[in-house]
């Protein structure tokens, strides 16, 4: 563990044990005893001293803490009752709420449009006094993450969202998945859209004035044309374009209300985690759920109702249950 930043931790667990209420004027064989049952290691009293002294003294940390010591009580305490080196005032279950949610957005540190926000990031696991502060093997063995990866086209994000904001044309070079060459296109974006990691411009051609999806990781260069004129489609709205959508793909037309049959047991993952923002419950008791999204017939649909196997059931409309059967289908006769 860096020396800064075992440091900082040992400074937390100073300020805990100075706020901890339950017991006042802790001694330094109080805080001997909260270091190692921490950081996993014994500490002499000369590093608990100079670190009481940084605390209190040292203006480069900042902190100038009002640490006084009562001959009284034989301890150590805050002259200032309502002082701590940490802004954040929380009880201990918003404190570990905050500690986990940050290092969810951790995963994120260093991808294009968030990498300015490394060092918020930073700052708030700082300001934080987490309880029981995790070791890097404890963390490990304790908390698992997804990792989220670094993608293809994410160093377009900044330029595209600052071309959204101040309504600028930009010319991109794409490249369909379907075409073994790329093609140069104006277009003028409106919206930024991620979709299971991966990142989305919703822009109208210059060309054909469709609004048409751009996936960034099929982006090879962008750049601004600022003698070119912004044009908004007025039959664009942003907070709609998407409501039944389903995935990343939108659709003409009226959407679909579709109704899905579960197993009981899978229904209560579904429960916990609703596929789609429209989805509300038709029937459910001991033997099946059974759901209703409204939304276009796309391929994410299909795609997901498929990797659910047998736990699910199309029960309408026709259209998607023979769409189903003839992925069903086709997908058999591979194995014939």
């Amino acid at each position: 563990m860096p020396l800064n930043k075992e440091a900082f931790i040992r400074y937390r667990i100073l300020d805990q044990c100075l706020t901890n209420k339950k017991k006042p004027f802790p001694t330094i064989f109080d805080f001997m005893r909260a270091y190692e049952e921490v950081l996993g290691k014994t500490f002499s009293q000369r590093t608990i001293n100079l670190d009481i002294q940084t605390m209190r003294d040292d203006t480069a940390v900042g902190f100038l803490a009002p640490i006084k010591y009562s001959r009284q009580y034989n301890g150590y305490y805050y002259e200032d009752e309502n002082y701590s080196i940490s802004a954040i005032q929380l009880s201990d279950n918003e404190l570990e709420s905050i500690g986990f949610a940050t290092k969810v957005l951790q995963q994120y540190k260093g991808i294009g449009l968030f990498s300015q926000f490394d060092e918020a990031v930073d700052k708030i696991m700082n300001a934080i006094s987490i309880k029981n502060i995790l070791t890097d093997k404890e963390e490990k063995e304790i908390i698992q993450l997804e990792k989220i990866q670094s993608f293809k086209g994410s160093e377009w994000l900044n330029m595209i969202l600052n071309a959204i904001k101040n309504h600028e044309v930009i010319k991109i070079n794409y490249q369909k998945f379907s075409s073994d060459e790329s093609k140069e296109l104006l277009i003028h974006p409106y919206l930024l859209r991620e979709y299971r990691n991966r990142w989305y411009v919703i822009a109208m051609t210059d060309r054909k004035k469709l609004v048409s999806t751009y996936g960034l990781d099929r982006i090879s260069n962008i750049e601004l044309c600022p003698k070119e004129k912004f044009v908004f489609s007025h039959e664009f709205d942003a907070s709609h374009y998407f409501k039944h959508a389903y995935g990343i793909t939108t659709f003409e037309g009226k959407a679909h209300k579709i109704r899905l049959q579960f197993e009981v047991h899978f229904g209560k993952y579904i429960l916990t985690q609703p596929i789609h923002e429209t989805q509300k419950i038709i029937k459910q008791n001991k033997e099946e759920l059974i759901i209703e999204i409204e939304v276009g017939i796309t391929p994410e649909l299909i795609t997901d109702i498929l990797s659910f196997g047998p736990q699910v059931k199309v029960l309408s409309p026709t259209i998607l249950i023979d769409r189903i059967k003839k992925e069903l289908s086709d997908t058999l006769r591979k194995y014939t």
